[in-house]
């Protein structure tokens, strides 16, 4: 998204573009280091800003985070770096203001290979980040919620916001849910559905990879639901098979989906078997469709 300083490999995210003609050519561009950025940034303790973080039990657990209070326009995170094209940084949950005026954020122990990109395009009340490698910046720092994210060259970009009240997430991956090694399990709560962002730490490639997940099964909390889950690259051109939270018949744990063409489910989804014929009816999303209760293999 952006070069480094002339000279060197590394570069600071907080910049504006000035032109250097003389070294460039006519038209050329390089960025260059904002002036310095109003206000400081201080640790503050537990018991000031605590930055425990709900689990999809509802209670609150350590997260590994710790509490800032900045004023002016200083962020904890300022300053990230990019070196060899991958970046480094603090990752931090905006928490909204404190008392004084200041405002308080929840940041990863050390730096971890997101940066803070401030000149990238986000809604009002989130902030921009490029990442590299695996991980979603949920899985870095689960204080924040954070967007899909968009591919540019090795690099993933999100919008991320800070979770202000200690609110357990829709869904999470968990290990409670009873799946076996070969499905992932989570834990959602009401209707929700598993999706991509939902992945934990090891599996969150969450822009390249699909939940497929089973009809829910109830869950000793009567609050949330189990599902067993694979993931899918995208429906392959020509498919029109789609996953369905439930077919009439699908017992839970089993796999529903509605066809809307010539294929079947097995066509578009390798792992899945599915025994008996479809049927006429209609999709959940209000279409004429084939429907399938199939099993994963």
């Amino acid at each position: 998204m952006t070069r480094g300083t002339f000279g060197t490999t590394t570069r600071t995210l907080r910049w504006v573009l000035s032109c250097i003609v003389p070294l460039l050519g006519a038209g050329a561009c390089w960025p260059a280091m904002d002036p310095l950025v109003d206000g400081e940034c201080a640790v503050l303790p537990e018991s000031v800003l605590d930055c425990q973080v709900a689990g999809y039990d509802g209670m609150p657990k350590p997260a590994g985070l710790v509490g800032y209070r900045c004023t002016g326009h200083a962020r904890p995170d300022d300053g990230a770096t990019m070196t060899d094209g991958v970046p480094s940084g603090l990752l931090c949950a905006d928490k909204g203001p404190l008392q004084d005026g200041s405002e308080a954020y929840c940041c990863t122990e050390s730096e971890v290979t997101c940066a803070y990109d401030p000149t990238y395009e986000c809604d009002s009340g989130n902030a921009g980040y490029e990442c590299w490698g695996n991980n979603r910046p949920e899985s870095l720092n689960p204080a924040l919620l954070c967007s899909n994210g968009t591919s540019e060259r090795d690099l993933y970009r999100y919008c991320c916001a800070g979770r202000p009240e200690l609110s357990p997430p829709p869904c999470e991956e968990s290990a409670a849910a009873g799946c076996g090694n070969s499905l992932l399990g989570f834990m959602c709560r009401g209707d929700m559905l598993p999706r991509g962002e939902n992945y934990g730490p090891n599996r969150s490639r969450a822009d390249l990879y699909y939940p497929v997940c089973s009809v829910a099964r109830p869950a000793p909390n009567p609050e949330l639901n189990r599902y067993c889950c694979f993931m899918n690259l995208t429906i392959p051109v020509g498919g029109s098979c789609y996953r369905q939270p439930t077919v009439p018949g699908c017992e839970p744990g089993r796999f529903a989906f509605a066809c809307y063409g010539p294929d079947n489910p097995e066509d578009n989804y390798p792992p899945i078997r599915c025994p008996d014929p479809g049927f006429s009816g209609i999709s959940d999303e209000g279409y004429d469709a084939k429907l399938y209760c199939c099993d994963f293999e």
